[in-house]
Protein backbone atom coordinates (compact mmCIF):
# COMPACT_ATOMS: atom_id res chain seq x y z
CA UNK A 1 0.00 0.00 0.00
CA UNK A 2 1.52 3.45 -0.78
CA UNK A 3 2.45 5.76 1.42
CA UNK A 4 1.01 8.87 -0.20
CA UNK A 5 -2.82 8.26 -1.67
CA UNK A 6 -3.60 11.38 -2.73
CA UNK A 7 -2.80 12.71 -6.34
CA UNK A 8 -2.37 16.19 -7.30
CA UNK A 9 -2.25 17.48 -11.04
CA UNK A 10 -0.69 20.10 -11.95
CA UNK A 11 -1.67 22.82 -15.02
CA UNK A 12 2.14 23.32 -15.94
CA UNK A 13 0.82 24.71 -19.59
CA UNK A 14 -1.71 26.86 -17.50
CA UNK A 15 -0.84 27.70 -14.74
CA UNK A 16 2.32 30.30 -14.05
CA UNK A 17 5.03 29.01 -12.40
CA UNK A 18 5.93 30.46 -9.20
CA UNK A 19 7.99 33.41 -8.44
CA UNK A 20 11.41 33.23 -6.40
CA UNK A 21 9.21 35.23 -3.18
CA UNK A 22 6.55 32.53 -3.56
CA UNK A 23 8.85 29.65 -3.83
CA UNK A 24 10.47 31.01 -0.41
CA UNK A 25 7.12 31.51 1.58
CA UNK A 26 6.37 27.82 0.29
CA UNK A 27 9.51 26.39 1.52
CA UNK A 28 9.00 28.68 4.93
CA UNK A 29 5.03 27.01 5.47
CA UNK A 30 6.70 23.39 4.87
CA UNK A 31 9.75 24.18 7.56
CA UNK A 32 6.97 25.47 10.20
CA UNK A 33 4.74 22.79 9.56
CA UNK A 34 7.33 20.11 10.35
CA UNK A 35 8.67 18.57 13.57
CA UNK A 36 11.95 19.41 14.79
CA UNK A 37 13.31 15.89 15.08
CA UNK A 38 12.03 15.61 11.23
CA UNK A 39 14.77 14.47 9.44
CA UNK A 40 16.44 11.99 11.70
CA UNK A 41 13.14 10.51 13.04
CA UNK A 42 11.95 8.25 10.61
CA UNK A 43 7.68 8.40 9.94
CA UNK A 44 5.96 5.99 11.37
CA UNK A 45 4.13 4.60 8.47
CA UNK A 46 7.58 3.50 7.37
CA UNK A 47 7.92 -0.46 8.50
CA UNK A 48 10.87 -0.99 11.10
CA UNK A 49 14.16 -2.22 9.12
CA UNK A 50 13.60 -6.40 9.34
CA UNK A 51 16.90 -8.19 10.95
CA UNK A 52 18.45 -9.92 8.56
CA UNK A 53 19.56 -13.66 9.52
CA UNK A 54 22.45 -15.32 7.60
CA UNK A 55 23.37 -19.32 6.99
CA UNK A 56 26.04 -20.81 9.36
CA UNK A 57 28.10 -20.79 6.31
CA UNK A 58 27.90 -16.83 4.72
CA UNK A 59 27.79 -16.11 8.45
CA UNK A 60 31.08 -17.82 8.66
CA UNK A 61 32.44 -15.41 5.74
CA UNK A 62 31.59 -12.19 6.53
CA UNK A 63 33.70 -12.93 9.60
CA UNK A 64 36.76 -14.24 7.60
CA UNK A 65 35.98 -10.96 5.90
CA UNK A 66 35.29 -8.99 8.97
CA UNK A 67 39.32 -10.10 10.66
CA UNK A 68 40.71 -9.66 7.16
CA UNK A 69 41.94 -13.12 6.43
CA UNK A 70 43.05 -14.82 3.23
CA UNK A 71 40.50 -17.15 1.16
CA UNK A 72 41.89 -20.21 1.65
CA UNK A 73 39.12 -22.10 -0.60
CA UNK A 74 41.31 -24.24 -2.79
CA UNK A 75 44.27 -26.17 -2.19
CA UNK A 76 46.86 -25.74 -4.51
CA UNK A 77 49.24 -28.53 -3.13
CA UNK A 78 47.54 -30.86 -5.28
CA UNK A 79 48.99 -29.39 -8.60
CA UNK A 80 52.62 -29.62 -6.81
CA UNK A 81 54.85 -32.02 -8.13
CA UNK A 82 55.71 -35.05 -5.15
CA UNK A 83 59.36 -34.40 -4.30
CA UNK A 84 59.45 -36.89 -2.41
CA UNK A 85 61.97 -39.79 -3.11
CA UNK A 86 60.43 -42.35 -0.47
CA UNK A 87 58.10 -44.76 -1.39
CA UNK A 88 54.10 -43.28 -0.92
CA UNK A 89 52.25 -44.84 1.07
CA UNK A 90 48.84 -46.15 0.82
CA UNK A 91 47.11 -42.57 1.51
CA UNK A 92 49.61 -40.83 -0.51
CA UNK A 93 48.82 -43.06 -3.79
CA UNK A 94 44.86 -42.97 -3.42
CA UNK A 95 45.07 -38.85 -3.28
CA UNK A 96 46.92 -39.39 -6.16
CA UNK A 97 44.54 -41.23 -8.03
CA UNK A 98 41.90 -39.16 -7.16
CA UNK A 99 44.25 -35.94 -8.40
CA UNK A 100 45.24 -38.11 -11.56
CA UNK A 101 40.98 -38.79 -11.88
CA UNK A 102 39.73 -35.02 -11.36
CA UNK A 103 42.28 -34.02 -14.19
CA UNK A 104 41.45 -36.43 -16.36
CA UNK A 105 37.37 -35.14 -16.06
CA UNK A 106 38.73 -31.70 -16.48
CA UNK A 107 40.80 -32.55 -19.62
CA UNK A 108 37.76 -34.23 -20.67
CA UNK A 109 35.70 -30.68 -19.35
CA UNK A 110 37.54 -29.32 -21.57
CA UNK A 111 37.78 -31.13 -24.85
CA UNK A 112 33.65 -30.82 -25.02
CA UNK A 113 33.70 -27.13 -24.06
CA UNK A 114 36.04 -26.43 -26.99
CA UNK A 115 33.84 -28.69 -29.22
CA UNK A 116 30.59 -27.72 -28.13
CA UNK A 117 31.10 -24.73 -26.00
CA UNK A 118 30.91 -22.47 -29.47
CA UNK A 119 27.78 -23.44 -30.66
CA UNK A 120 26.07 -22.97 -27.29
CA UNK A 121 27.88 -19.40 -26.91
CA UNK A 122 26.70 -18.09 -29.87
CA UNK A 123 23.00 -19.44 -29.52
CA UNK A 124 22.91 -17.91 -25.86
CA UNK A 125 24.12 -14.67 -27.41
CA UNK A 126 21.36 -14.95 -30.03
CA UNK A 127 18.99 -15.59 -27.43
CA UNK A 128 20.20 -12.39 -25.44
CA UNK A 129 20.07 -10.43 -28.44
CA UNK A 130 16.79 -11.39 -29.32
CA UNK A 131 15.34 -10.58 -25.45
CA UNK A 132 17.57 -6.90 -25.92
CA UNK A 133 15.67 -6.00 -29.18
CA UNK A 134 12.04 -6.57 -27.38
CA UNK A 135 12.95 -5.08 -24.68
CA UNK A 136 14.28 -2.05 -26.75
CA UNK A 137 10.69 -2.42 -28.66
CA UNK A 138 9.06 -1.94 -25.46
CA UNK A 139 11.23 0.84 -24.35
CA UNK A 140 10.41 2.57 -27.48
CA UNK A 141 6.94 2.11 -27.13
CA UNK A 142 6.91 3.07 -23.61
CA UNK A 143 8.47 6.21 -24.61
CA UNK A 144 5.78 6.84 -27.41
CA UNK A 145 2.99 6.27 -25.17
CA UNK A 146 4.52 8.49 -22.97
CA UNK A 147 4.99 11.23 -25.34
CA UNK A 148 1.45 10.75 -26.46
CA UNK A 149 0.01 11.54 -22.84
CA UNK A 150 1.51 14.68 -22.46
CA UNK A 151 0.14 15.41 -25.86
CA UNK A 152 -2.77 14.80 -25.09
CA UNK A 153 -2.49 16.73 -21.99
CA UNK A 154 -1.47 19.55 -22.99
CA UNK A 155 -3.92 19.45 -25.51
CA UNK A 156 -6.80 19.12 -22.70
CA UNK A 157 -5.06 21.79 -20.47
CA UNK A 158 -5.01 24.02 -23.41
CA UNK A 159 -8.46 23.12 -24.70
CA UNK A 160 -9.60 24.30 -20.94
CA UNK A 161 -7.77 27.24 -20.63
CA UNK A 162 -10.73 29.69 -21.53
CA UNK A 163 -12.81 27.72 -19.01
CA UNK A 164 -10.32 28.14 -16.11
CA UNK A 165 -9.60 31.67 -16.69
CA UNK A 166 -12.74 32.30 -17.34
CA UNK A 167 -13.74 30.88 -13.97
CA UNK A 168 -10.88 32.20 -11.96
CA UNK A 169 -12.17 35.28 -13.43
CA UNK A 170 -15.53 34.98 -12.58
CA UNK A 171 -13.88 33.86 -8.83
CA UNK A 172 -12.45 36.82 -8.40
CA UNK A 173 -15.11 38.90 -9.62
CA UNK A 174 -17.70 37.54 -7.06
CA UNK A 175 -14.85 37.81 -4.42
CA UNK A 176 -14.83 41.58 -5.38
CA UNK A 177 -18.88 41.81 -5.30
CA UNK A 178 -18.97 40.36 -1.77
CA UNK A 179 -16.42 42.80 -0.29
CA UNK A 180 -17.78 45.51 -1.80
CA UNK A 181 -21.78 44.61 -0.88
CA UNK A 182 -19.97 43.89 2.89
CA UNK A 183 -18.41 47.47 2.55
CA UNK A 184 -21.68 48.96 1.19
CA UNK A 185 -23.33 46.74 4.45
CA UNK A 186 -20.90 48.50 6.61
CA UNK A 187 -21.62 52.34 5.75
CA UNK A 188 -25.60 51.67 5.58
CA UNK A 189 -25.41 49.68 9.04
CA UNK A 190 -23.04 52.86 10.58
CA UNK A 191 -25.68 55.58 8.37
CA UNK A 192 -28.39 53.79 10.15
CA UNK A 193 -26.22 53.75 13.75
CA UNK A 194 -25.82 57.66 13.21
CA UNK A 195 -29.58 58.53 12.42
CA UNK A 196 -30.57 56.35 15.58
CA UNK A 197 -28.23 58.35 17.46
CA UNK A 198 -29.06 61.71 15.79
CA UNK A 199 -33.26 60.86 16.66
CA UNK A 200 -32.56 59.75 20.03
Amino acid sequence: MPLITEFHDSLPYVERAPNDAETAAAHALIASSLSTDADSTIHPSIPDVPTTTFSPLIQSELDRIAAKKPLTAIDLNRYEANTETTTPDASALKAAYTNSSYLTLRLQALELLEQFGKNAWLVANDQLESILREVERELVETREAMTEVNRERKRAQEGRRGELEGGERAWREGVGGLVEVQIATGEVEEQWRARLRGTG
